[in-house]
């Protein structure tokens, strides 16, 4: 029966049936999270790592699941499975002790701390205040916000020692901006360096998966990073012109393909008038791309690039507006700018044009481009950032 029930599910992940028998065996023919066994439930294999990350079909990188663990799995965690998950580690952790979580603080205005810990340091017990933040609130945008929430916490706490705990590398001005506010940064990287054995001892958790995947990624640089440092290199102007829309070609495909299919170059409407840099097909079925076919329609996504030494402005938000269709391309459309947009005539024209044609558009920057690359290369969905984008704009409107 355990055979029939994993059958279709390995069958299509491309899983030999040795392999499939040796992780039955290995978790005992039973959730690894729940334990329900799978007699009662069809049990499904999951990619710790998914493979359009990077991940492979091996036994390290695969586990037995339930189906309703298996959704768990695959959706955005919650913050608070993060400072459980930290909870737990630190508790294993010999130079932690007195761990406790979701504290009181102050008197005249209360705050909840997700953490106070005592941390051995020198032969002395350190008092820490940990902050636990999901990337999607630790972005530029908002860490100024995050500062002052921390700094009010130290303020009422006797001046424990602050530390921002986030599951993602952080970029290099939102950690000085941290450090100059004095406040202890635990990113991704350090997470996976000082806790290498108790995230080991762990319980199966998405965070888990996580950071072991940080662990384990080879020394030499990411694809990510390779593509980051073209970025930098390449110049803004029109000297770089061709450079920066082959690299943005390179960017999306790394980004997005898939899920999305790759970018196709250069195509033109039928009249020949509108011609647009790439577009992506999106034939997906789940998750946030089958969402914005759906809301949006956003059957393909239309890509502009513009290697700009200014700010985009109404003209080329125009410009892409023309291609977007309802029966064409659909009404969901990107330009990627080194600078953005600007704040007059480009912002009025995207308004403008979702309110009155309801068609979207999203101007990206480099600092977007960046994020995703290294919400990507931390094993995180770059898409994510993509739905900020889209909620800052509809809650501006």
């Amino acid at each position: 029966m355990e055979k029939e029930n994993t059958e279709k599910n390995s069958r299509n992940r491309g899983i030999t049936a040795g392999l499939r028998q040796k992780l039955l065996e290995k978790y005992g023919y039973a959730c690894a999270v729940c334990g329900v066994n799978n007699e009662k439930v069809p049990l499904e294999l999951a990619h710790l790592v998914p493979l359009s990350q990077g991940g492979d079909t091996s036994e390290e990188n695969l586990i037995l699941l339930c189906p309703n663990c298996h959704r768990s799995f695959d959706r955005q965690p919650r913050e608070i499975e993060f400072v459980s998950f930290l909870n737990d580690i630190l508790r294993r952790h010999p130079d932690y002790s007195d761990v406790r979580q979701e504290v009181l603080l102050g008197r005249e205005t209360r705050y909840r701390a997700d953490l106070i810990v005592q941390r051995r340091f020198h032969d002395k017990n350190e008092p820490l205040l940990i902050e636990c933040k999901t990337p999607s609130i630790v972005t530029s945008a908002r860490i100024q916000n995050v500062i002052a929430q921390l700094q009010a916490y130290r303020d009422v706490s006797d001046n424990n020692q602050v530390v921002l705990a986030v599951p993602a590398t952080l970029r290099d001005r939102d950690l000085s901006a941290l450090r100059t506010a004095n406040i202890e940064v635990w990113d991704l990287r350090y997470l996976g360096e000082q806790f290498s054995e108790q995230i080991q001892e762990a319980p199966f958790s998405y965070y888990k998966a996580l950071l072991l995947a940080q662990l384990s990624r080879p020394a030499k640089p990411s694809r990510e990073q390779k593509l980051l440092d073209n970025l930098a290199a390449c110049q803004p102007g029109k000297t770089d012109w061709y450079v920066y829309q082959s690299l943005v070609g390179d960017i999306l495909e790394c980004l997005f393909t898939p899920p999305l299919g790759k970018p196709i170059p250069e195509l033109s409407d039928k009249a020949k008038a509108n011609r647009r840099d790439f577009i992506m097909p999106n034939y997906t079925d789940k998750g946030f791309w089958a969402f914005m076919r759906e809301k949006y329609q956003a059957d393909y996504v239309v890509v502009d690039a513009k290697n700009y030494t200014r700010k985009v402005k109404k003209s080329e938000a125009l410009q892409i507006a023309n291609y977007l269709k309802p029966h064409g391309a659909g009404l969901f459309g990107i330009i990627i700018s080194r600078k953005g947009g600007d704040t007059s005539g480009c912002e009025h024209t995207l308004r403008e044009q979702w309110m009155v044609h309801r068609k979207l558009i999203l101007v990206l920057d480099d600092d977007d481009i960046k994020e995703m690359l290294i919400a990507k290369s931390d094993g995180r969905v770059p898409e994510e950032i993509v739905g900020q984008k889209i909620e800052q704009f509809r809650l501006s409107m």
